[in-house]
């Protein structure tokens, strides 16, 4: 029969057993919660990156409508490619309701 020294540090032995388990699996724990950190930062950063880029684009999209509608680009497009003129004030005609 165990006296109650010796039951008294079984107990120990266990609750000292049962804190280092504890311990290990909050070490494993913040070292999976740290990779991922470090997998949601790195895709941030791509999606950063991305989000620059498209940014770059659309600028270069926006000067590019501005320089191919502008009204004399139009207008020399029109004479030469359709054969379009302006025509004389006497050719218009006013139409009024």
């Amino acid at each position: 029969m165990k006296t109650v020294w010796q039951q008294l540090i079984c107990k120990q032995h266990l609750l000292v057993l049962a804190l280092l388990v504890a311990v290990a699996a909050s070490a494993f724990a913040v070292t999976y919660v740290a990779h991922l950190n470090r997998l949601a930062f790195n895709q941030l950063m791509e999606e950063t990156n991305y989000k620059h880029l498209s940014q770059v684009q659309w600028g270069q999209l926006l000067l590019q409508h501005s320089t191919l509608t502008t009204p004399s680009r139009i207008e020399l497009l029109a004479s030469k490619q359709l054969n379009m003129n302006i025509p004389h004030p006497k050719d218009m005609v006013m139409v009024v309701r």
